[in-house]
This record gives structure tokens, C-alpha cells and sequence, in this order.
């Protein structure tokens, strides 16, 4: 769990703390060049996340009777409901391929000791993500899913931006948005596959009788006992499995979040089931046992599609045939090939779900992978944006469904297929362990870093000044941040920025974190003046000299939107110390 010193301070006293031009005994002055100015971008999804007003988005993928792209359509062709009812559309753009190029993000001069979570790549059109899945697929298929990339790359469009991540017992970034076929090739070729130390769980249905020889010899209870302590074993694998796919996911829509526009998340993985189904050795069903990952599924499709990512899983162990009649079942090939064909069943609906929540399309029973790749990219390459402002102000939690309706015949569309209206101050509302988990999931070196909220920070190290601590100086970007106004007019906020840190030779443990919340009420001057410029809050570390990457986080505590990003920082004796930007 999320362990840190947690010190809460009004925001009068922070900003006294943690300004950047501060008394000189408490703080060194920072060079102009390093001001931590955060801008606003109008076009931010952020804008949506107040408690009274939030922005719908709905991209839109329209496609005629040939499967081609419908591209002329008006604002005046369209009409969106939400549970039945018609919403008045206050965005409408449409979204197509161009010759402009993606590149990384132009940064302006600054000190090296200077980082940032702000998206680095900006690219006109849609964005790519390839994940290669090795936890939930066999490594022959992975092989088979590795090849139909090379073939596709071998013919990638011009300017198309792809990153590429793997996902085993971590997600991991294998190469970050590049437009360059040779990089990409020669990262996707580097990959030999790996075991997935939890894929015997596919087998969890089917877990047999003790051998004959054995359970004879054995007392009834303890047979029983036995076969309980099997099934309780392939039950927590599919768990651990589950929520570590889940989890990758979930970060995943935190990575992508600060990115504007649509991403297609292209999955290739053998999926899991919704449901988890578990007998005993005489068939009977076992549902102390049983599992239904439904309302996780969904959560994950939720928070995919708000930022705007659209899944399209590809099924990596291509056409499978009845596996009834499959002879690889055993001599009960009957009864274990019903088994089998429901968990390959079960796999597509969790595809088709992951796929229909986010506007996305699923493939499978299809071994020309590579061009299932290429209709994945072209799929969600062209796109209507549609956004409204819900007239249902009454946020309490519910599954609002959206449908689209056009005013033309013969046109397919596909689009996310609704929203849960939670109310974003729910999550100041949950108990504090269920508040820290994401927070101290994103705070690990595990999972990529977080865009959902941008900031930059000045991490100064050790010196007479600073009381010989490292000090890291936040500024988070108040767009993005839920003020709420108190009955007297003041602009009330609640945020919290840590620092965790680890040894760069051993970057799976960390050494500690420090946190600091950050409360208070902004009167109208002060409110004014943050808005043009950041929000700020300081976190302190004492570090003996040594090499360490911190992993520097910033939450959102009305709404739990998370930013992270990455800073590398060497202590050396006797004084001088360096900082490096995220790796």
C-alpha cells in the first residue's frame, strides 16, 4: 500500500514553502529560464472534469456497406442520445489521415534538473499502441503475433506514429511513438517471446481426478482436500492474472490520457474470460470458486474510452477449430474439448466487451494477423468527434448509455457505447486504502508514466540551502485541477504531490516516499493567478550520497486523476550533485 509522511498545509503556507522565488535561508532562488510555468491547452479533455460540468466525448468510426470510410458527413447528419434522450452537440470535428508528420514535442531551453509528464509526441492524426501481450498468451503465438507485425511494418504507411509495449509480470515500454518503420522493425524483432507464469490457469476448468493410483490410497477428506487446494491455487492465478492485465490496462489509460485525440490500443493476446467456472472431479459446479470479472472489465473500459482509447483486440492464436474435435483433448475429448471451446468462447466475449465499451472492433478466428493490424489502424485512423454536455446533472454513478443516430441510410457506426455518471468528488469519498492504490500503483517504476495530469517539477539536490534535502518543486497545471467555490467565494482545492525513491541498481524496491497534501481556499486574486500560471506544492527527501531514480507524482484528491513522470539524481561526495531528465 501506498506508505508515505503525509503533511498537510494550508495553501498559504505552501506557497511560501514552495514558490519558486523563496527566502534565500529556506530556498536558493531559481534562474529565470527554470520557471515552472504550466500552459493551457484549450483542446485538453481536462477542461471536462469539474463537479457541475463535464464534456462527453464520443468519437465516431462511420463506415458504408463496403467496409470504406464515410467521410462527408456534416454536424447536421447526426443525432446523440443518452438514455433516449437528445443531447445538444457542442463539438463536432472530423478526423482523417494527413501528409503532416507526427514529431516529438519541441521543449523549450531549460536546466537539466527541469522534468516533466506533458505528452512528447504531437501528431495531427490518430495514435497507435501496439501491446504485445505475454501474459495471457502462449509463447508460440506470441512468436506467430511477432512475425504478423514484421510483415505489417515491412509496409507500415507513410507518418503512421506507433509505440510499442510488452506486457509480462509488468507493462513494459519497448519503444516510445516514433514514425520510423526500421526503428520500430528492429524493436519488434528483438523479441523472442516469454513464458507466462500464469497461463496454466487456462487449464483451471479442467483440473481432473488425483490419479487412480494415488487416490486409493488416500482417505476420502483427504482426496477432497486436495482437489480444494487445486482449484483455490488455479482460482488465484486467474485472479493475479486478471487484475495484472486489468492493471496494465488502467495505466495504460493514465499513460495515453494527456495525448489529445483518439489512440487505438491494438492488443495481441490470447484474452481471459468474463467468467471464471469451476467444477469438481464428478462436474458438479463449484461456485464458491467461481469468478466473474464483469464489473472489473468494465471499470477498465470506462476509464479506456474517457481517455479516449479505443481498443482493438487481436486474438494471437489466429483460427482455431472446434476444440471438440481437437484429439490434443485427451481420450474425453468431448467433454474437454465443451470445456476448452467455452473458455476460447469466453476469451472473444471478453474482446468483444473490451472492444464494444470503447468504440473499438475485435479480431479473431483469423490467422492473416498482419492485415488485422492493418484494418485495426485504418479503422481508427478516420473519425467523427462529437462532444456534449449531459442535461442529467444528477452524477450518481449509474451506466448512462449513448447511442448515435444518423440521418442516413446504409452507413455502419461504431462508438464507445456509454459512461458511468460518477460524480468526480466521489473518489474524496472512499476510504483512504482504496484512495492510495492507484496512487501507489502509479508511483512504482512498473508501470509507464501518467499523463492524465500534467505538471513539471525542479528537483534541486542537497545543498546548504536546501538544509542538505532534496527538494522537488511541483507545478501542476490548474486546468486540470477541481476547484470547488465555498459559500464565502473563495476557490477551494485539494491535491497531493509525493516522491518515491529507488536505487538505480535496484529499481523493484523502493527506499521511501515522501508525500505532501496540499489544502487550503484561493481568494479571488490568488485564484487568478494560478490560473495563469501553476498550482504548486513541494515535496523534501534526505538521501545519503548514491545513484537513485525518484518517481515524482502529483493526484487530484476530488477527482484521483494521477500524474507522474521520472528523474534521475546522483548524490556524489563530497558536494556536487547532478540531475538528470526522466529515462
Amino acid at each position: 500500500m501506498f506508505k508515505a509522511i503525509i503533511k498537510v498545509l494550508p495553501f498559504s503556507i505552501l506557497v511560501a514553502a514552495s514558490c519558486l522565488a523563496q527566502n534565500p535561508a529556506q530556498q536558493p532562488q531559481t534562474p529565470p529560464d527554470q520557471n515552472l510555468q504550466v500552459p493551457a491547452k484549450p483542446d485538453q479533455k481536462s477542461a471536462a472534469l469539474k463537479i457541475k460540468t463535464r464534456l462527453v466525448i464520443v468519437d465516431v468510426v462511420a463506415r458504408d456497406s463496403k467496409g470504406l470510410a464515410v467521410t462527408d458527413l456534416k454536424q447536421e447528419d447526426f443525432t446523440i442520445l443518452e438514455d433516449g434522450k437528445e443531447q445538444k452537440l457542442r463539438i463536432f470535428n472530423f478526423q482523417q489521415p494527413g501528409s503532416a508528420a507526427g514529431r516529438p514535442r519541441t521543449l523549450p531551453a531549460a536546466a537539466g534538473n527541469m522534468v516533466d509528464n506533458l505528452p512528447h509526441f504531437e501528431s495531427p492524426r490518430a495514435l497507435n499502441v501496439i501491446l504485445m501481450d505475454a501474459l495471457n498468451t502462449s509463447r508460440s503465438n506470441q512468436m506467430a503475433a511477432r512475425d504478423a507485425m514484421i510483415r505489417f511494418l515491412e509496409k507500415l504507411p507513410e507518418n503512421e506514429p506507433i509505440t510499442v509495449y510488452l506486457l509480462g509480470d509488468k507493462l513494459r515500454l519497448l519503444q516510445d511513438f516514433t514514425t520510423d518503420p526500421a526503428v520500430l522493425k528492429e524493436v519488434v524483432r528483438s523479441f523472442k517471446g516469454k513464458n507466462s507464469l500464469y497461463l496454466n490457469t487456462s487449464d483451471a476448468s479442467t483440473i481432473g481426478p488425483i490419479l487412480p493410483g494415488i487416490s486409493q490410497a488416500l482417505l476420502p477428506q483427504m482426496a477432497a482436500q486436495i482437489r480444494e487446494f487445486q482449484v483455490q491455487s488455479a482460482v488465484s492465478m486467474m485472479d493475479q492474472r486478471v487484475q495484472l492485465t486489468l492493471s496494465a490496462l488502467d495505466s495504460l489509460a493514465r499513460t495515453l490520457s494527456g495525448y489529445p485525440g483518439r489512440k487505438n490500443l491494438l492488443w495481441f493476446s490470447e484474452a481471459f474470460p468474463l467468467d471464471l467456472l469451476l467444477s469438481d472431479a464428478a462436474g458438479r459446479s463449484s461456485s464458491l470458486n467461481d469468478r466473474h470479472y464483469m464489473h472489473d472489465v468494465a471499470r477498465t473500459g470506462h476509464l479506456l474510452s474517457d481517455s479516449q482509447v479505443a481498443i482493438y483486440p487481436v486474438d494471437a492464436a489466429g483460427l482455431t477449430g472446434l476444440p471438440m474435435l481437437d484429439p490434443a483433448n485427451g481420450g474425453n475429448s468431448m467433454a474437454n474439448g465443451r470445456i476448452a471451446a467455452r473458455d476460447l468462447f469466453g476469451g472473444h466475449s471478453t474482446m468483444n466487451d473490451l472492444a464494444e465499451r470503447t468504440g473499438g472492433r475485435a479480431f479473431y478466428d483469423r490467422n492473416d494477423l498482419e492485415n488485422a493490424v492493418h484494418e485495426s489502424i485504418d479503422d481508427g485512423s478516420t473519425y467523427y468527434t462529437l462532444g456534449y454536455y449531459p442535461e442529467n446533472k444528477n452524477w450518481n454513478g449509474s451506466f448512462r448509455r449513448i447511442q448515435v443516430k444518423l440521418h442516413r441510410g446504409a452507413v455502419k457506426l461504431r462508438y464507445r457505447i456509454g459512461y458511468f455518471a460518477a460524480d468526480n468528488a466521489i473518489f474524496a469519498k472512499l476510504a483512504p486504502r482504496k484512495q492510495d492504490e492507484d496512487f501507489d500503483q502509479a508511483l512504482t517504476l512498473n508501470f509507464p508514466i501518467s499523463t492524465a495530469l500534467p505538471f513539471k517539477a525542479i528537483v534541486l539536490p542537497p545543498s546548504a540551502q536546501t538544509a542538505n534535502k532534496v527538494v522537488v518543486n511541483f507545478g501542476a497545471d490548474p486546468h486540470a485541477l477541481t476547484f470547488t467555490e465555498t459559500p464565502d467565494g473563495l476557490q477551494q482545492v485539494n491535491m497531493e504531490c509525493a516522491v518515491r525513491v529507488f536505487a538505480r541498481k535496484n529499481p523493484d524496491k523502493a527506499l521511501s516516499t515522501e508525500a505532501r497534501k496540499m489544502g487550503g481556499a484561493l481568494n479571488p486574486e490568488a485564484y487568478d493567478k494560478v490560473m495563469k500560471g501553476f498550482f504548486p506544492c513541494q515535496s523534501q527527501v534526505n538521501l545519503q550520497p548514491g545513484d537513485y531514480i525518484l518517481r515524482l507524482g502529483v493526484r487530484d484528491n476530488e477527482t484521483g486523476l494521477i500524474g507522474t513522470t521520472n528523474a534521475a539524481l546522483t548524490i556524489p561526495q563530497p558536494s556536487s550533485s547532478k540531475v538528470e531528465n526522466r529515462p
